[in-house]
């Protein structure tokens, strides 16, 4: 009966080492060839991106400081934050969910430290910052587009065939309500405008048609906020092709 128990042993002792050479396998398979670009710059990692459950997960670092928000580790809970003018993302190692400017908003893989760093879901955090991201199967290729440049009002912003501006901010009803009006090339093209407040307070509202102005189209959303709220930036969104809301420009007032 000792004989058998230390052959048994012995086997497994002899299994272990191929298991994990295995299981690193498999991971390292996932992770290879993985491509993400930003506005079809490459961005180079010091670590592999890598796939799990389906998800693309990025060095957190890498890919924030790449959208150009400002990013910070809390070291007592665990937790990335990453902000720009507009924006809060707050991200626990392990939890389900996130924080977007407050919102708890529910994630299909939650951040992982692996070897030391620590990885975050790529579309989840790009898509909450405002980006439109692409995925291509056949050549392992994230794509990423994100809108940097900044406007004020009366500029003619673009994104793809789309012509408009923002022209007018009118504040009444003690900050009640915020009405933002402008000049748009297709009127049937739905916009989403979003304000916000120095302390990333958000209001929002769709555009009405509000008549026409040579070949351009004069647009309006009435937003209803909260009591004294005083807009500082202006984020215009939109649909793309699958329905997601992408930014395309942003008002500093």
């Amino acid at each position: 009966m000792k004989r058998i128990v230390a052959i048994f042993v012995f086997l497994v002792v002899l299994a272990v080492p191929f298991c994990l050479d295995q299981n690193n396998k498999g991971v390292q398979a996932s992770s290879d060839g993985i491509s993400v670009r930003l506005n079809q710059s490459k961005l180079n990692f010091d670590v592999n991106p890598y796939i799990k459950n389906g998800r693309t997960m990025v060095p957190f670092r890498m890919i924030f400081e790449a959208m150009k928000l400002e990013v910070s580790w809390n070291g007592s809970n665990r937790t990335v934050i990453a902000s720009n003018d507009t924006t809060e993302i707050k991200i626990a190692i392990g939890q389900n969910h996130a924080f977007v400017n407050g919102f708890r908003i529910e994630l299909d893989v939650a951040a992982e430290i692996v070897n030391g760093r620590t990885f975050v879901p790529l579309r989840f955090v790009a898509e909450n910052s405002g980006a439109e991201v692409i995925w291509y199967g056949d050549t392992r290729t994230v794509d990423i587009t994100y809108v940097f440049e900044k406007f004020r009002l009366k500029d003619k912003a673009r994104f793809r065939d789309l012509e408009f501006s923002i022209d007018g901010v009118e504040v009444t009803n003690e900050g009640r309500v915020v009405t933002i009006n402008g000049i748009i090339n297709q009127p049937d093209k739905v916009m989403v405008i979003e304000v916000y407040n120095r302390s990333k307070r958000i209001a929002s509202g769709f555009t009405n048609m509000a008549g026409k102005e040579g070949d351009k189209y004069i647009f309006e959303s009435i937003i209803f906020a909260s009591l004294d709220f005083q807009p500082k930036y202006i984020v215009v969104k939109t649909f793309n092709e699958d329905k997601k809301l992408v930014k395309i420009a942003e008002y500093i007032l």
